[in-house]
């Protein structure tokens, strides 16, 4: 849960020139703050140790791997590939 966007963004040290208000000692935020470093931290630890984890990634290493071998994904992963960009140079420009 620290490394997330949203409790970095909550929790990040003010700049010196700015006027901020520390979310974590208000009334509203800094109680969910609080439950959420409680619950979720030994729910992570527990998650990592757990077998549905290693279940889980290995299902998902699997599913990745008959993907990388499906014919339909390569074609559709040529598809999104950008175009090559176009030559801008003098050269180019002398010989239109």
């Amino acid at each position: 849960m620290r490394d997330s966007w949203l409790y970095q963004w909550l929790t990040a040290e003010p700049d010196p020139t700015v006027v901020t208000i520390d979310l974590r000692e208000t009334y509203t935020i800094g109680p969910v703050l609080r439950l959420l470093e409680r619950l979720v931290t030994p729910m992570v630890t527990r998650w990592e140790q757990s077998r549905l984890n290693e279940v889980a990634t290995a299902l998902s290493d699997r599913g990745r791997r008959l993907a990388e071998s499906s014919r339909v994904v390569r074609w559709l992963a040529r598809l999104f590939v950008p175009p090559e960009p176009e030559d801008r140079s003098e050269d180019a420009r002398d010989d239109r």
